[in-house]
Order: structure tokens, then sequence, then C-alpha cells
């Protein structure tokens, strides 16, 4: 039954998630959430820099679930010029490469929220400070892969390395259909890591469904408990755990979470 729920929830991705409408209703402008997200990630990535010199070889970072949204590795890039961005579906790859190969052109969707980066960055930052970020951001992609986290090696053989840290945004509760299937997703995702490596997540606690137009997609109804169980069977533990009530979301917005979260957890020597 799950298997065939999968493919129907896959199906519905396939048919109906547009990347225009999804950067319209959900990016329309730089909120709470988005600065919750921007601010965290750039607090871990500011003490990994501290921790640089001390750490010897280049990192690698990998996005898994990025969509048509670029912003949430603005900040790895100032860490790391080696990044590998993925996605299930063909047209967020598309679009995402879109931005890529564009150059500031695209960038006017993406840069409040570049800007916000830039002024966690420096004082001084002004609007080119934004335009620079997001060019940043550009050179240190790699590559966008297609990506299925429902797979026991999720970037499907197109990778042949293991990353130092991944990041994950509202994905891995959407791509899944159970509990159960969650917990595997967590388990794949962590397969990518290093030993000592760090898997970032952000998403929305108990939350079921969000829309695409009228269809209502519907999400694993997350709480904390179940995250801190399925990644501790993946080998991993949680060392940094950041709430931001729903409160603070706009209330217009067409899903259900209570309140978004940002985990940091860290993957053990010997799983």
């Amino acid at each position: 039954m799950v298997e065939k729920e999968n493919k129907s929830l896959s199906s519905v991705y396939q048919e109906k998630f547009q990347p225009d409408y999804y950067i319209r209703r959900y990016y329309s402008g730089l909120d709470a959430g988005n600065e919750f997200c921007l601010h965290n990630l750039h607090q871990f990535f500011k003490q990994a820099e501290s921790n640089k010199n001390t750490e010897g070889a280049a990192k690698k970072v990998l996005e898994v679930g990025s969509g048509p949204v670029p912003i949430y590795i603005i900040s790895a890039s100032q860490w790391t010029d080696w990044i590998v961005c993925s996605d299930f579906l063909e047209q967020n790859r598309h679009k995402f490469n879109e931005w890529l190969s564009t150059g500031r052109k695209a960038d006017e969707t993406w840069l409040p929220y570049a800007r916000y980066v830039a002024h966690l960055e420096s004082e001084n930052a002004d609007q080119e400070s934004a335009f620079l970020v997001l060019e940043r951001a550009r050179r240190s992609i790699r590559s966008i892969l297609p990506c299925d986290v429902l797979q026991s090696d999720p970037l499907l053989g197109k990778a042949d390395t293991l990353f130092d840290v991944i990041i994950s945004v509202f994905c891995l509760e959407c791509a899944a259909c159970s509990a159960e299937e969650y917990r595997i997703t967590i388990t794949n995702v962590a397969r990518l890591l290093q030993p000592s490596g760090h898997l970032i997540m952000m998403g929305g606690l108990e939350g079921e469904y969000y829309f695409i137009y009228d269809r209502k997609i519907p999400r694993i109804k997350l709480t904390r408990e179940m995250i801190d169980s399925a990644l501790e069977d993946a080998g991993c533990r949680i060392v940094t755990w950041e709430e931001l009530p729903r409160s603070l979301r706009p209330p217009d917005l067409p899903i259900d979470y209570t309140a978004m979260f940002f985990c940091v957890a860290k993957k053990k020597l010997l799983v």
C-alpha cells in the first residue's frame, strides 16, 4: 500500500509541481520563517569557518531537495566552493540551472534573501553585496543532480564522494508517505555523510499538508521525538535544535505546520 501511495505522490509532484508558481506563492518576500532558516545556516557555517583551519582538506556540501530555490546554500558558499545541489523533479533542476546560467538578470526574486545574508556577514552590506553573495553561491555549485531520497543511494550513482555537510529544507517529510518511510529517507541521506559530518534539516512540525494551486499535497506529521528517533537509527545525534512558532509566519500561506524547526545532527564515527 505504501509503495502505491508513494508512486501516486511522485506522480502528483511530476504532474502538478510548477517551479514558477511555487516561487511566487512561497517566496514572494522575505519573512520571519526565511530569516529563521538563513540566520541559523549563517551561524552554523560561521562556526564551521572558524574551525576550518584545523580541519584540513576542502569541504563538500550537498543540498538534498533544492527545488527551484538557490538561497539555502548562500552561507555554505562562504565556507566552501564545492557544493552539489539536487532535486527529484526535472522541472526544478531546469529552473535552478536557468538561474545558474542567467546571472544577475535572474537575481531579482532572491535579492531580499541575499541582502539579509550579506548583512549577517557584514554590517556595511549594500545592494551590491547582495549580488556578490549570489555570485559567490553560483561559483561554488559544481553540479545539480537528480535525487530520490527513497533510494538507498539518493544521488542514483551520480556522485562518487561523501559529504561533510548535507542541507535539506522542507524536503524529506514531503517525500515520504509514512513515518517508517520517513525513517528510511533519513537513513538513505545519512549514508551520503562522512563520519562526523553534519546533516542540517529545516522543516515544519505537526503539519500534514501544503497546497500547489488547489491540490492538497500530503506531508508527514513530524514531531521532535520522531526526528530524533529517525536520526538515531541512522547513526546521527542532534547537536542543535531551534524552533520558530507558526504565529510568526504569514497566516495566508497554505501550509498547516505549527512551528518551523532547525536541526543539526552529527554522524557518529561508528555506525
